[in-house]
Protein backbone atom coordinates (compact mmCIF):
# COMPACT_ATOMS: atom_id res chain seq x y z
CA UNK A 1 0.00 0.00 0.00
CA UNK A 2 0.86 3.43 -0.80
CA UNK A 3 2.53 4.90 2.86
CA UNK A 4 4.31 8.33 3.71
CA UNK A 5 7.94 7.65 4.54
CA UNK A 6 9.20 7.98 7.93
CA UNK A 7 12.64 8.24 8.83
CA UNK A 8 14.44 5.47 8.96
CA UNK A 9 17.07 5.10 11.89
CA UNK A 10 20.65 4.72 10.37
CA UNK A 11 21.53 1.52 12.87
CA UNK A 12 20.96 -1.90 11.25
CA UNK A 13 17.57 -2.78 11.07
CA UNK A 14 18.17 -6.32 12.74
CA UNK A 15 18.69 -4.84 15.74
CA UNK A 16 16.13 -5.06 18.26
CA UNK A 17 16.52 -1.34 19.17
CA UNK A 18 15.85 0.01 16.08
CA UNK A 19 12.10 1.12 15.90
CA UNK A 20 10.62 -0.65 12.88
CA UNK A 21 9.05 2.26 10.57
CA UNK A 22 5.13 2.62 9.23
CA UNK A 23 6.67 2.33 5.76
CA UNK A 24 8.21 -0.99 6.59
CA UNK A 25 5.47 -2.28 8.42
CA UNK A 26 3.41 -1.44 5.45
CA UNK A 27 5.69 -3.17 3.46
CA UNK A 28 5.95 -6.13 5.37
CA UNK A 29 1.92 -6.75 5.64
CA UNK A 30 0.91 -6.25 1.80
CA UNK A 31 4.83 -8.57 0.90
CA UNK A 32 1.94 -11.64 0.28
CA UNK A 33 0.97 -10.32 -3.40
CA UNK A 34 -0.02 -13.48 -4.90
CA UNK A 35 -2.24 -14.94 -2.02
CA UNK A 36 -3.94 -11.18 -1.45
CA UNK A 37 -4.97 -11.65 -5.24
CA UNK A 38 -6.82 -14.63 -4.38
CA UNK A 39 -8.43 -13.64 -1.27
CA UNK A 40 -10.85 -11.83 -4.02
CA UNK A 41 -12.01 -15.14 -5.49
CA UNK A 42 -13.20 -16.95 -2.08
CA UNK A 43 -16.97 -17.13 -0.70
CA UNK A 44 -15.65 -15.27 2.66
CA UNK A 45 -16.21 -12.28 4.70
CA UNK A 46 -13.35 -10.41 3.63
CA UNK A 47 -13.85 -11.46 -0.10
CA UNK A 48 -17.42 -10.01 0.31
CA UNK A 49 -15.85 -6.72 1.83
CA UNK A 50 -13.10 -6.34 -1.42
CA UNK A 51 -15.38 -6.73 -4.05
CA UNK A 52 -18.62 -4.41 -3.06
CA UNK A 53 -15.95 -1.63 -2.30
CA UNK A 54 -15.05 -2.51 -6.16
CA UNK A 55 -19.00 -2.67 -7.46
CA UNK A 56 -19.94 0.55 -5.40
CA UNK A 57 -16.50 2.58 -7.31
CA UNK A 58 -17.91 1.16 -10.59
CA UNK A 59 -21.47 2.55 -9.65
CA UNK A 60 -20.21 5.96 -8.27
CA UNK A 61 -17.62 6.23 -11.84
CA UNK A 62 -21.05 6.24 -13.64
CA UNK A 63 -20.79 7.90 -17.26
CA UNK A 64 -16.48 7.84 -16.92
CA UNK A 65 -15.62 6.18 -19.98
CA UNK A 66 -12.47 7.23 -21.48
CA UNK A 67 -9.49 9.29 -19.82
CA UNK A 68 -6.65 8.46 -17.67
CA UNK A 69 -7.51 6.64 -14.42
CA UNK A 70 -4.58 6.89 -10.98
CA UNK A 71 -5.16 3.66 -8.73
CA UNK A 72 -2.89 5.09 -5.94
CA UNK A 73 -1.92 1.69 -3.34
CA UNK A 74 -3.43 -0.47 -6.45
CA UNK A 75 -1.93 -3.90 -4.54
CA UNK A 76 -2.76 -6.61 -7.10
CA UNK A 77 -5.00 -4.17 -9.90
CA UNK A 78 -8.00 -5.69 -9.31
CA UNK A 79 -10.21 -2.65 -10.63
CA UNK A 80 -8.20 -2.62 -13.27
CA UNK A 81 -9.85 -5.47 -15.51
CA UNK A 82 -13.00 -3.07 -15.53
CA UNK A 83 -11.27 -1.17 -17.50
CA UNK A 84 -9.99 -3.82 -20.26
CA UNK A 85 -10.94 -3.11 -23.51
CA UNK A 86 -11.94 0.23 -22.83
CA UNK A 87 -10.20 3.86 -24.20
CA UNK A 88 -8.91 3.76 -20.24
CA UNK A 89 -5.03 4.70 -20.03
CA UNK A 90 -4.63 2.70 -15.91
CA UNK A 91 -1.85 3.98 -14.05
CA UNK A 92 -1.43 1.83 -11.24
CA UNK A 93 0.85 2.62 -8.02
CA UNK A 94 2.42 1.01 -5.13
CA UNK A 95 4.60 0.80 -2.30
CA UNK A 96 5.07 -2.78 -2.21
CA UNK A 97 7.47 -4.03 -4.85
CA UNK A 98 5.66 -7.14 -4.68
CA UNK A 99 2.48 -5.62 -5.60
CA UNK A 100 3.90 -4.06 -8.69
CA UNK A 101 5.98 -7.65 -9.77
CA UNK A 102 1.93 -9.32 -9.15
CA UNK A 103 0.43 -6.82 -11.22
CA UNK A 104 3.11 -6.71 -14.09
CA UNK A 105 3.09 -10.59 -14.02
CA UNK A 106 -1.05 -10.51 -13.85
CA UNK A 107 -1.14 -7.44 -16.65
CA UNK A 108 1.65 -8.54 -19.04
CA UNK A 109 2.92 -6.07 -21.64
CA UNK A 110 -0.47 -4.67 -22.33
CA UNK A 111 0.30 -1.05 -23.34
CA UNK A 112 -3.25 -0.13 -21.38
CA UNK A 113 -1.88 -1.23 -17.93
CA UNK A 114 1.23 1.06 -16.48
CA UNK A 115 2.47 0.28 -12.93
CA UNK A 116 5.25 1.69 -10.89
CA UNK A 117 6.35 1.99 -7.45
CA UNK A 118 5.45 4.98 -5.44
CA UNK A 119 4.10 6.99 -2.84
CA UNK A 120 0.80 9.28 -2.06
CA UNK A 121 3.09 12.10 -0.68
CA UNK A 122 5.26 11.89 -3.58
CA UNK A 123 3.78 10.82 -7.12
CA UNK A 124 5.76 10.59 -9.82
CA UNK A 125 3.21 12.57 -12.63
CA UNK A 126 2.52 16.25 -13.46
CA UNK A 127 -0.21 18.30 -12.40
CA UNK A 128 -3.57 17.95 -13.92
CA UNK A 129 -2.59 14.66 -15.04
CA UNK A 130 -5.61 12.08 -14.30
CA UNK A 131 -9.14 12.29 -15.16
CA UNK A 132 -9.56 9.83 -12.41
CA UNK A 133 -8.35 9.39 -8.75
CA UNK A 134 -8.74 6.05 -6.91
CA UNK A 135 -7.42 5.75 -3.51
CA UNK A 136 -9.26 2.42 -1.87
CA UNK A 137 -8.07 0.92 0.95
CA UNK A 138 -4.82 3.25 1.28
CA UNK A 139 -5.68 6.53 3.73
CA UNK A 140 -6.18 4.04 6.99
CA UNK A 141 -2.25 3.97 6.08
CA UNK A 142 -0.83 7.20 5.95
CA UNK A 143 -0.04 9.04 8.80
CA UNK A 144 0.02 12.10 7.22
CA UNK A 145 -3.18 12.90 5.49
CA UNK A 146 -3.08 16.09 4.40
CA UNK A 147 0.27 15.16 2.42
CA UNK A 148 -1.21 12.54 0.90
CA UNK A 149 -4.52 14.56 -0.30
CA UNK A 150 -2.76 17.47 -1.43
CA UNK A 151 -0.88 15.16 -3.72
CA UNK A 152 -4.02 13.55 -4.81
CA UNK A 153 -5.57 16.82 -5.74
CA UNK A 154 -2.47 17.80 -7.61
CA UNK A 155 -2.47 15.23 -10.38
CA UNK A 156 -6.30 15.59 -10.89
CA UNK A 157 -7.69 17.66 -13.73
CA UNK A 158 -10.23 20.11 -12.77
CA UNK A 159 -13.63 18.93 -13.11
CA UNK A 160 -12.10 15.32 -12.30
CA UNK A 161 -12.87 12.67 -9.90
CA UNK A 162 -11.63 11.71 -6.78
CA UNK A 163 -13.07 8.23 -5.24
CA UNK A 164 -11.68 7.38 -1.59
CA UNK A 165 -12.35 5.15 0.83
CA UNK A 166 -12.01 4.49 4.26
CA UNK A 167 -12.69 1.97 7.40
CA UNK A 168 -16.00 3.45 9.45
CA UNK A 169 -14.77 3.48 12.90
CA UNK A 170 -18.47 4.10 13.92
CA UNK A 171 -19.76 0.67 12.90
CA UNK A 172 -20.90 -2.05 15.49
CA UNK A 173 -18.37 -4.08 14.06
CA UNK A 174 -15.24 -1.66 13.70
CA UNK A 175 -16.44 -1.20 17.34
CA UNK A 176 -16.25 -4.55 18.64
CA UNK A 177 -13.33 -5.09 17.02
CA UNK A 178 -10.98 -2.30 18.71
CA UNK A 179 -12.61 -2.12 21.86
CA UNK A 180 -13.49 -5.72 22.42
CA UNK A 181 -12.45 -8.74 19.89
CA UNK A 182 -8.70 -7.28 19.56
CA UNK A 183 -8.38 -6.65 23.53
CA UNK A 184 -9.98 -10.32 24.01
CA UNK A 185 -7.66 -12.53 21.71
CA UNK A 186 -4.33 -10.52 23.39
CA UNK A 187 -5.39 -11.12 26.53
CA UNK A 188 -5.57 -14.50 26.21
CA UNK A 189 -1.96 -13.80 24.38
CA UNK A 190 -0.70 -13.13 27.17
CA UNK A 191 -2.20 -15.49 29.87
CA UNK A 192 -1.06 -18.05 27.52
CA UNK A 193 2.39 -17.11 27.71
CA UNK A 194 2.24 -16.82 31.46
CA UNK A 195 0.87 -20.34 31.84
CA UNK A 196 2.84 -22.36 29.18
CA UNK A 197 5.88 -24.14 30.26
CA UNK A 198 8.98 -21.70 29.14
CA UNK A 199 10.29 -25.21 27.90
CA UNK A 200 7.10 -25.68 25.51
CA UNK A 201 7.70 -22.23 23.69
CA UNK A 202 9.43 -22.26 20.16
CA UNK A 203 12.68 -21.32 20.26
CA UNK A 204 13.19 -17.79 19.52
CA UNK A 205 9.76 -16.54 21.01
CA UNK A 206 10.95 -16.18 25.38
CA UNK A 207 11.05 -12.43 24.67
CA UNK A 208 8.75 -11.29 22.34
CA UNK A 209 6.45 -14.41 21.35
CA UNK A 210 5.93 -15.13 17.50
CA UNK A 211 3.59 -12.21 16.96
CA UNK A 212 4.43 -10.14 14.02
CA UNK A 213 4.25 -6.89 14.57
CA UNK A 214 1.31 -5.10 12.69
CA UNK A 215 1.52 -1.00 10.83
CA UNK A 216 -0.22 1.40 12.75
CA UNK A 217 -3.98 2.08 11.19
CA UNK A 218 -5.72 5.62 11.28
CA UNK A 219 -9.45 5.59 11.22
CA UNK A 220 -11.57 8.52 10.52
CA UNK A 221 -15.34 9.48 11.05
CA UNK A 222 -16.94 10.42 8.07
CA UNK A 223 -17.33 14.05 8.91
CA UNK A 224 -13.70 14.42 9.63
CA UNK A 225 -12.88 12.28 6.41
CA UNK A 226 -14.66 15.27 4.59
CA UNK A 227 -12.92 17.72 6.08
CA UNK A 228 -9.69 15.96 5.24
CA UNK A 229 -9.70 15.39 1.18
CA UNK A 230 -11.99 18.94 0.84
CA UNK A 231 -8.87 20.18 2.28
CA UNK A 232 -7.28 19.18 -1.36
CA UNK A 233 -9.62 21.69 -3.39
CA UNK A 234 -12.35 18.87 -4.34
CA UNK A 235 -15.67 18.81 -3.21
CA UNK A 236 -18.08 15.95 -2.00
CA UNK A 237 -20.73 14.71 -4.25
CA UNK A 238 -21.50 11.27 -2.76
CA UNK A 239 -21.15 8.83 -0.18
CA UNK A 240 -21.79 5.34 0.18
CA UNK A 241 -21.42 2.90 2.79
CA UNK A 242 -20.71 -0.82 2.07
CA UNK A 243 -20.25 -4.23 3.82
CA UNK A 244 -22.66 -4.19 6.62
CA UNK A 245 -21.21 -7.42 8.46
CA UNK A 246 -23.05 -7.95 11.81
CA UNK A 247 -21.22 -10.96 12.37
CA UNK A 248 -18.92 -9.88 15.00
CA UNK A 249 -15.97 -11.64 15.19
CA UNK A 250 -15.30 -14.33 16.12
CA UNK A 251 -18.85 -15.47 14.58
CA UNK A 252 -17.49 -13.91 11.26
CA UNK A 253 -14.72 -16.13 10.52
CA UNK A 254 -16.67 -19.60 12.61
CA UNK A 255 -19.79 -18.97 9.71
CA UNK A 256 -18.29 -17.19 7.07
CA UNK A 257 -21.37 -18.41 4.43
CA UNK A 258 -23.64 -16.58 7.09
CA UNK A 259 -22.24 -13.58 7.22
CA UNK A 260 -21.63 -13.13 3.84
CA UNK A 261 -25.58 -14.17 3.36
CA UNK A 262 -26.71 -11.44 5.79
CA UNK A 263 -24.24 -8.78 4.27
CA UNK A 264 -25.34 -9.23 0.36
CA UNK A 265 -29.02 -8.80 1.44
CA UNK A 266 -28.21 -5.20 3.87
CA UNK A 267 -26.48 -3.94 1.19
CA UNK A 268 -29.45 -1.42 0.27
CA UNK A 269 -28.76 0.23 3.19
CA UNK A 270 -25.79 2.26 1.95
CA UNK A 271 -27.27 5.39 1.60
CA UNK A 272 -30.36 4.59 4.14
CA UNK A 273 -30.53 6.12 8.08
CA UNK A 274 -28.68 3.49 8.93
CA UNK A 275 -25.65 3.09 6.84
CA UNK A 276 -23.92 3.84 9.78
CA UNK A 277 -23.82 0.10 10.09
CA UNK A 278 -21.28 -0.27 7.05
CA UNK A 279 -17.87 -1.09 8.14
CA UNK A 280 -16.37 1.04 5.14
CA UNK A 281 -17.74 3.95 3.08
CA UNK A 282 -16.41 5.95 0.58
CA UNK A 283 -16.56 9.49 -0.70
CA UNK A 284 -16.99 10.54 -5.04
CA UNK A 285 -15.91 13.86 -5.28
CA UNK A 286 -15.02 16.13 -7.91
CA UNK A 287 -12.16 18.90 -8.12
CA UNK A 288 -13.57 22.26 -9.26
Amino acid sequence: MVIERDKIAKQPVSSSKVPVSQIQLVKQEFSRARSYASEYQDNTPIAHFFNTRLRRVSELLGQFKSGRVLDIGCGPAIIGNTFRGRPVEYYGVDISEDMIKECTHAFGADPQFHFSLGKIEELPFPDSYFDVVLCLGVLEYVMDGHAAMSESGRVLKPEGILIATMLNKRSPYRIWQSHGYWKFQNGIKKLSRLIRPMSDRPQGSMKNGDKRKRPEIKLYSERAFRRLITASGVEVEDVLYYDFNLFFSPLDIRFPRGSVWLSRRLELLCKSRLKCLGTGFMLKCRKR
